[in-house]
């Protein structure tokens, strides 16, 4: 009887283990936002763009300009990803856009689908960064990586919410 109870409760070991893991890899996919390429600029394409919808057709957003700072432009690298974060506070970040091998200056335009947690209301002050990884991983900045920030909190739905990446890691 000893052994059965033993043979159990090693088969819930490991059945738990396992779905700790399948959590895992759900949550981790679930927090990388989509891949985004930077728009094409210039007036060849301006009048190949197809019609959009007004900005505000996707609801609330935060609009602007990131910019980078004449003494880092060197520092530049083909292959970086550009992160515009989103945060409400300390912690996790709300909202994060993520574009690779950007061009500058580049605006942005961030709205609910960017947000980290589906679900929530996409309103509120946030403060709002952008981080040039040079490995273009997301995640803490890393050495190397080019950072600024919007210096003031900003109102979802504001505009001119302007960055210059002025510093690096």
């Amino acid at each position: 009887m000893a052994r059965r109870g033993i043979r159990i409760g090693v088969l819930s070991a490991v059945a738990l283990v396992g779905l700790a893991a399948i959590a895992v890899a759900v949550l981790y996919t679930s927090l990388n936002p989509p891949q985004e390429t930077a728009p094409p600029t210039g007036p060849a394409t301006e009048a190949s763009r197809p019609e959009t919808a007004p900005p505000d057709a996707e609801g609330p957003a935060i609009a602007g300009t990131v910019t980078i700072a004449p003494e880092l432009r060197a520092r530049l690298t083909e292959e970086a990803t550009l992160f515009i974060i989103a945060r409400k506070g300390p912690g996790p970040p709300f909202a994060v856009k993520r574009i690779a091998r950007p061009s500058f200056p580049l605006p942005y335009r961030m709205g609910p689908r960017d947000m980290m947690m589906a679900g929530t209301p996409f309103e509120g002050e946030v403060s709002v960064s952008a981080r040039l990884s040079r490995a273009g991983a997301a995640g803490p900045a890393q050495p190397g990586d080019l950072e600024g920030e919007h210096p003031d909190r900003v109102a979802v739905g504001a505009r001119g919410a302007d960055i210059v990446i002025s510093r690096a890691r």
